[in-house]
């Protein structure tokens, strides 16, 4: 299995949504659009470029903090493994551009955070290691997740380019 690290920062375009799969594994599921902006020296104005689209799936306690901490139209980084798939669902085909989260955080470029450790229980924690998958635990995962239906979100996006919250 290819491992192809990537690291993007972009836009929550979806309000993330908790998922428990089949097998009680806990995960959050956002998508993320990432824009290039660039300055335009002829007409000297800052215009934008292509809009790429993410799927996000973050698993165990990093899921239930994403969920906490994350909302729609907040700007992220995010850091992870790039999965690209093909898909079809009825007449309609495509191609699935999805990052399995190993790390995200709120951009500071354009706002405040105020970072707060938990323990397990959901309380603030002096010191507490994070969860690590056993080997190809995460793959199995996300292999459950990805049997649910894709919807073609392409077609779906309002004029602001962002998708609507997923039902």
């Amino acid at each position: 299995m290819m491992n192809n690290q990537i690291s993007i920062v972009g836009t929550v375009a979806t309000e993330p949504r908790l998922i428990t799969t089949q097998s009680g594994a806990t995960l959050c599921a956002f998508r993320v659009a990432s824009g290039e902006r660039r300055f335009d020296r002829d007409s000297g104005k800052w215009v934008d470029g292509e809009t790429n689209w993410f799927g996000v799936s973050v698993f165990r306690t990093m899921a239930q903090h994403a969920l906490a901490s994350f909302h729609k139209g907040d700007r992220v980084i995010i850091s992870g493994r790039l999965r690209i798939r093909r898909w079809e669902n009825g007449e309609k085909s495509g191609t699935s551009v999805d990052i399995e989260a190993d790390a995200l955080g709120h951009d500071l470029r354009w706002g405040t955070s105020r970072f707060e450790k938990l323990s397990g229980n959901g309380s603030t924690a002096e010191a507490e290691t994070p969860d690590e998958a056993g080997p190809g635990e995460a793959e199995r995962e996300l292999a459950e997740f990805e049997e649910e239906p894709v919807r073609d979100e392409t077609e779906e996006a309002g004029e602001d380019g962002f998708l609507p919250a997923a039902a």
